[in-house]
């Protein structure tokens, strides 16, 4: 009885013990390199997709206007956005004092020196004085999400004897007013280096940080001066940037901001382009090396092939039993490349920290899609050199082959 192809591969395997034990630790040290630089590269995009999220790269949008805004309409059209991560509104207007009295060194009766300046965030410790490290929170918390009020300088606070939970009353120029309660107490370190007489609505002391619905009650209005938009992937800035300039384009300009990402991704990129680099030298000298090899045995099997042809077996089957047999190997290959994973991903993660990217959150690690690739990558390889090998043999003819040996 015939026996499968897969069966005549296992034999031949098993006849042929020295060839095999060979094939198999050629294949062990190629499939340990593209298991190693697989890791590498997966380790770069993990940790560049976390550099991403924490430099936050974004597009600011700024109004050309006054009197044309950012709408709540466009607001919600960017949130919306598939590129979109968040989005913080900013907005500035000038507010009379209640309930509390303004610092100033001025004697200016202009209403410049009779009020406090107002700027409006969703969230302030991004866009603001607070994220460049101009001012710095002493108490109390950032407006953000559910915490809703403002936040006063520590001068003013101190002049009114005010403190966190505290209520303050502003009215803007109509007569409207609104009661805010303090969430947070802030200073800048450059109070005491304004001049004398500079009117009161300019002075650090005065600045006053307000959440954006307070903002919208006080000044019934629904429009932004300006919008930051952050970007998910900062890959994709660009193309982040393009739409919000179509949308906005009769309203507004933008500016990007990635530069952190970029300083931060630059070694990042280097060592990503190294190991594809590596990589694709690893599959290629592979796929010589394993079709050189594979070509030597099958010149030694040219009359047992020819014969099998002769005797009706097909081309296919003779191709599905050779590449079963570099398979067979290939498989107990990966096994093994796999057991000494855990070992290599140390060494490398060593070699990666030693090379200059300890400020970079890099962790290699074995992964189960690592393995994925692997049997991907190297199922081709082999493929790539059974064809090699066994196409010219094939493309023989039998009785031609068998006379040459017989001479």
């Amino acid at each position: 009885m015939d026996m499968a192809f897969y069966q005549l591969a296992f034999r031949y395997l098993k006849r042929k013990r020295a060839k095999t034990v060979l094939l198999f630790f050629v294949l062990l040290i190629v499939s340990s390199m593209i298991l190693s630089t697989n890791m590498i590269l997966r380790a770069t995009a993990d940790s560049k997709t976390a550099i991403g999220e924490k430099t936050k790269a974004k597009v600011v949008m700024g109004i050309l206007k006054e009197d044309d805004r950012i709408t709540l309409d466009d607001v919600e059209w960017i949130k919306d956005l598939e590129e979109v991560s968040t989005v913080n509104c900013l907005a500035k207007n000038d507010a009379f004092p209640v309930n509390f009295q303004l610092v100033t060194g001025s004697d200016s009766t202009e209403a410049s020196n009779q009020k406090v300046s107002l700027l409006s965030y969703d969230n302030l410790e991004n866009d603001s004085g607070f994220s460049e490290g101009v001012y710095r929170l002493v108490s109390g918390n950032y407006i953000a999400g559910d915490i809703k009020g403002i936040v006063i300088n520590s001068y003013l606070a101190d002049a009114n004897q005010l403190k966190s939970g505290d209520l303050i009353e502003l009215e803007n120029t109509n007569g409207k007013r609104v009661s805010l309660e303090i969430v947070g107490i802030f200073l800048s370190g450059n109070e005491s280096r304004q001049p004398e007489g500079m009117d009161s609505v300019n002075r650090i002391e005065n600045q006053i940080f307000i959440d954006n619905s307070s903002y919208s009650v006080l000044f019934e209005t629904e429009g932004y001066a300006k919008v930051a938009v952050y970007c998910k992937n900062p890959e994709q800035l660009s193309l982040l940037e393009e739409e919000l300039n179509k949308y906005l384009s009769d309203k507004a300009d933008s500016t990007t901001s990635d530069t952190l990402y970029q300083q931060m991704s630059l070694p990042l990129e280097q060592i990503t382009r190294a190991a594809k680099l590596m990589l694709a030298l690893t599959l290629l000298a592979g796929t010589v090396i394993v079709s050189l090899l594979l070509c030597m045995w099958m010149r030694t099997r040219q009359k047992e092939t020819a014969i099998f042809i002769s005797v009706g077996k097909s081309k296919a089957s003779i191709f599905l039993q050779v590449f079963m047999e570099s398979f067979f190997v290939f498989a107990f290959a990966v096994l093994g490349s796999c057991c000494l994973g855990n070992f290599m991903a140390g060494i490398l993660q060593g070699f990666l920290t030693e090379s200059g990217t300890t400020d970079i959150s890099l962790e290699v690690l074995l992964q189960f899609k690592d393995v994925g690739i692997l049997a991907g990558l190297g199922s081709l390889l082999v493929l790539a050199a059974v064809i090699v090998s066994l196409l010219p043999i094939l493309r023989t003819n039998p009785k031609e082959t068998l006379s040459k040996m017989e001479g």
